[in-house]
């Protein structure tokens, strides 16, 4: 599929005048891309170059100065998330769930989350204490990740694929 969209970006300006988007180009059409121009880049190239990219996803206009930073959390954060399904779904299995209805319901369970985040606009840990019941099963799993880390393990995967940004950038 980027294959495809490399050669409308060709079609449609330079490759010299843009940086190449950093994110996961995904055939669900919900990848994340950030694009960044060349200085004296024609907006018409820009929205064009935008408008192919948008295929895959929601296209964001950043500086070149946050593009490391963009790309630790949505260029490498697939690969985090699939691991939180996975565990999710292996838990499931823990409990008994057989493995292909486990990992629907976990990776379902991602991305109607993800779309609550979006589409209220709420922060995550406004919608986490929503769902929360006092005493009841969900704080207790929040109680277990938290004891386990689990946000500073994400927080340091973002920082670690960041500084490998930068140094590969150095080279």
């Amino acid at each position: 599929m980027f294959s495809a969209f490399r050669a409308q970006v060709r079609a449609a300006v330079p490759l010299s005048a843009t940086d190449a988007p950093v994110a996961v180009a995904t055939t669900s059409g919900q990848g994340m891309l950030a694009l960044t121009a060349a200085p004296g880049v024609a907006e018409v190239h820009f929205g064009a170059v935008e408008e192919i990219l948008s295929r895959a996803g929601r296209v964001e206009r950043i500086s070149e100065g946050l593009m490391d930073q963009f790309t630790a959390v949505a260029g490498c954060g697939p690969a985090y998330v699939y691991q939180f399904i996975e565990a999710l779904a292996d838990g499931g299995v823990m409990t008994g769930l057989p493995r292909r209805e486990a990992q629907i319901y976990a990776a379902q369970t991602v991305l109607g989350a993800a779309a609550m985040v979006l589409e209220s606009g709420e922060h995550p840990g406004a919608l986490k204490d929503a769902v929360c019941s006092p005493g009841g099963s969900t704080i207790a799993g929040v109680a277990a990740l938290e004891r386990r880390a689990f946000r500073s393990a994400a927080i340091e995967a973002v920082l670690a694929a960041y500084e490998k940004n930068v140094s590969l950038g150095k080279g």
